[in-house]
């Protein structure tokens, strides 16, 4: 028996948490403000992740993903002041 095909949906997505995942890395090894904008695109990318599974993500999980929002956040805006 062949084996069965994956769905699209699935394999785009994975990759679209790669990609963010990469720009991520970039955003943290890149010094100034180019870093700090990428840091900002990876933050507004996890709101909207959140954003579409928000109802189904259980109660206990909701304040660590706005941990994790928050915290790229901070860095991003530490990258755009040349903090770090």
């Amino acid at each position: 028996m062949p084996p069965r095909p994956r769905p699209a949906f699935r394999s785009n997505a994975i990759l679209l948490v790669v990609g963010v995942g990469v720009v991520f890395l970039f955003g943290l090894a890149i010094h100034g403000p180019v870093g700090g904008i990428l840091l900002l695109l990876v933050a507004a990318v996890l709101v909207q992740f959140s954003r579409g599974a928000w109802s189904h993500v259980r109660h206990e999980g909701r304040p660590l993903r706005i941990l994790v929002v928050a915290a790229v956040v901070v860095l991003a805006v530490l990258k755009l002041l040349g903090r770090i």
